[in-house]
């Protein structure tokens, strides 16, 4: 067997994830997809007690503290919670890569007060 087409390698900082471990369990991931776009899929599995999605804001946010940007419109327009865990979610968000979020964290909030926190990291 061989190649015909030269083997294109993943760009680094194409992927990146967020795993939510305690009270509230579930992974987020970021994939660079053509067009200068990043999907964003997830799902949480536990921890969301309320099934008013209105309750929710999900956010990513610094390490100190300032939100780089906020999911919550579209989480609360993708996601049905059926508690204790919600629907998928995938959005595509033409204002951010996978490489740019390393570092930075995935925040859940219920009510205003920090229910979930996740260290975005690279693949």
């Amino acid at each position: 067997l061989s190649q015909t087409a030269p083997l294109i390698k993943r760009q680094e900082g194409a992927v990146a994830y967020a795993d939510f471990e305690g009270e509230v369990t579930g992974r987020f991931t970021w994939t660079n997809i053509p067009e200068e776009k990043c999907r964003v899929t997830g799902q949480f599995n536990t921890g969301l007690n309320s099934p008013d999605i209105e309750d929710y804001e999900l956010f990513i946010e610094d390490d100190d503290g300032k939100v780089i940007q906020n999911l919550t419109e579209e989480f609360r327009r993708e996601v049905t919670i059926n508690p204790p865990d919600g629907s998928a979610f995938q959005v595509d968000y033409p204002s951010m890569t996978a490489g740019e979020i390393v570092g930075d964290n995935l925040v859940l909030k219920f009510k205003e007060s920090k229910i979930g926190e996740a260290k975005i990291k690279s693949v």
